[in-house]
């Protein structure tokens, strides 16, 4: 018995030795990559631009302002084109991406040139998993290690609708969209394009869904499809269509915001997912500014960082110590604790061969009638 308690009376001094030694380190850590990043003077960022996302990730610059940010924004599926072209010159000009999980995952992480995310925590406030929703750091990648997952909202968004030719009663689920009167009055976004893949995948995956469900749909509703977030708002509120589905938050609240005639299409009947929309994070190998880079991991992982991402987005941080009182949506929009979401950006729904070649299928039988 006295052994035992030597042994822990050993063990609580040396903790109290090695905890502020330990504490000492992260600060040191920390003071020496900031120092190393404001003489590298950049970190260059490939990101979506769309509104919201594009205003949050600008917000570093005013806190860091010895660290120019070089911002090229973009759909996912084009920069995805331009980071591997530039790969393939053996050129790496590209230090961090914030964007959608499916073009980080299907690209980056699949051609191997992400580096673990655990590498870039620094600061304690982000490393500390269980800040987070689940008491955990989620990843989108199937190593889950290079794909942060920072974003995640309880979605039961179909997409727009005008509110002219239709009431939002009229839809409460995805079934309903099968009556005839919706046919040839549909456009939405397409499914050969990565930024919207992962409701394609909910879609394709839903067991209440699935390729029954898409292949009705394609046959009996015949959607429009179009990669043009902007040109689908302006359609449906012209009344050209009247429902574009799989519209995202930040393009329905601008065309609100202009006046224009339209709402949220929200499906009431079917079970909701969780998205992650363009809350990912990965983190470059051979980063021309890897400092820098780790810099800014930091900041869009902190309590700061999240709370900025809120604000200009709308959407919900998956750290759990952040106020959720300005969020669009309110609690509806915050995953519970303890309760299983389908989280489309997740491994088991990565592979998305068979619904692509069951559209193409479905797609060439209706062209060809």
């Amino acid at each position: 018995m006295a052994s035992i308690y030597i042994k822990s009376s050993i063990l609580f001094v040396c903790l109290l030795v090695l905890s502020p030694r330990l504490h000492a380190d992260w600060k040191q850590d920390w003071e020496k990559t900031l120092t190393a990043a404001e003489k590298e003077g950049e970190v260059t960022l490939y990101g979506q631009a769309r509104v919201g996302v594009n205003e949050a990730i600008r917000e570093f610059q005013k806190v860091y302002p010895k660290i120019r940010l070089n911002f090229n924004g973009g759909q996912g599926s084009e920069l995805a084109k331009k980071v591997m072209a530039e790969k393939r010159a053996d050129k790496h000009l590209v230090d961090i991406a914030v964007g959608g999980g499916g073009t980080m995952v299907l690209v980056y992480h699949k051609a191997g040139l992400l580096e673990k995310m655990s590498s870039a925590l620094i600061l304690p406030e982000v490393s500390d998993a269980s800040l987070w929703w689940g008491k955990k750091h989620q990843y989108a990648d199937p190593d889950q290690r290079t794909v942060f997952m920072a974003q995640g909202d309880v979605d039961d968004r179909m997409g727009a609708f005008n509110k002219n030719l239709l009431k939002a009663a009229d839809i409460q689920s995805w079934w309903d969209l099968l009556e005839p009167k919706w046919k040839g009055r549909v456009v939405m976004s397409d499914p050969k394009w990565a930024g919207n893949i992962g409701t394609w995948r909910y879609l394709y995956y839903s067991p209440e869904l699935g390729p029954k469900f898409i292949r009705r749909f394609l046959e009996e509703t015949q959607p429009v499809f179009s990669t043009d977030e902007r040109l689908m708002i302006d359609w449906i509120a012209s009344g050209k269509y009247a429902m574009y589905l799989l519209a995202k938050d930040e393009n329905i609240a601008l065309g609100v915001k202009q006046g224009l005639p339209i709402d949220t299409l929200r499906g009431q009947k079917d079970a909701g997912l969780m998205t992650t929309g363009s809350g990912h994070l990965a983190f470059f190998q051979k980063a021309p500014h890897p400092n820098a880079a780790r810099v800014y991991a930091n900041w869009f992982l902190s309590r700061q960082g999240q709370t900025t991402w809120q604000k200009f987005t709308g959407n919900n941080s998956l750290r759990t110590d952040i106020p959720k009182d300005a969020l669009p949506r309110g609690q509806d929009q915050i995953p519970r604790e303890g309760r299983n979401y389908f989280i489309t950006s997740l491994p088991q729904y990565e592979d998305v061969t068979a619904l692509r070649k069951l559209v193409d299928e479905v797609l060439a039988k209706r062209n060809n009638k």
